[in-house]
């Protein structure tokens, strides 16, 4: 599956000398706030797409489609954060299909407040029950059913365990203009 991620220089260079790029824990955006919403997206990747190898917690995160284009990203208007100078690498990467999970990128912000995820209008409950909520973030996998829930194009994310060497196509260089 032809999917785009973006990762620092320094990532992308482990990439090319070791063959392979994992999440590293200590550069995800935690600080304490999101995990339970991560690991969450964990464990539904391990019943999913299957276990993950042993050195890896966090999946590596792409771009499957953004607002609503199956097309490389464009990285004059492409929201990415980071510091001014900050030197990145823009790759078109051919992953498994079998190996990824996608999900809607929208919806995602829901589970990170971790808010209830009601896919239309009829399945909003008021004062969902913690299990009622959990089930309601499965919603997100619902990536080819069009709602109308955020009144956008629809951007699709996928998470992968690893990404190796041999799927980079392409590699783009930029500098953050900050």
């Amino acid at each position: 599956m032809l999917l785009w991620t973006i990762q620092h220089k320094v990532a992308y260079d482990v990439l090319l000398e070791t063959g392979r790029l994992i999440a590293n824990e200590k550069y995800l955006l935690f600080d304490g706030q999101f995990r339970s919403s991560y690991d969450w997206l964990v464990d539904q990747m391990k019943k999913r797409i299957g276990m993950p190898p042993n050195d890896v917690i966090y999946p590596v995160w792409a771009w499957y489609q953004w607002e609503g284009a199956r097309k490389r990203l464009d990285m004059r208007t492409h929201r990415y954060g980071g510091e001014k100078g900050t030197p990145i690498v823009l790759l078109s990467i051919d992953v498994p299909d079998d190996m990824i999970l996608l999900s809607d990128f929208d919806m995602w912000h829901v589970i990170l407040n971790d808010g209830y995820l009601p896919l239309y209008g009829k399945d909003d409950i008021d004062n969902p029950s913690e299990d009622e909520k959990l089930k309601s973030w499965e919603n997100i996998f619902c990536v080819d059913i069009e709602t109308d829930w955020w009144n956008a194009p629809k951007s699709t994310q996928a998470t992968f365990w690893e990404l190796k060497k041999e799927w980079v196509l392409k590699a783009e260089h930029f500098v953050l203009a900050g």
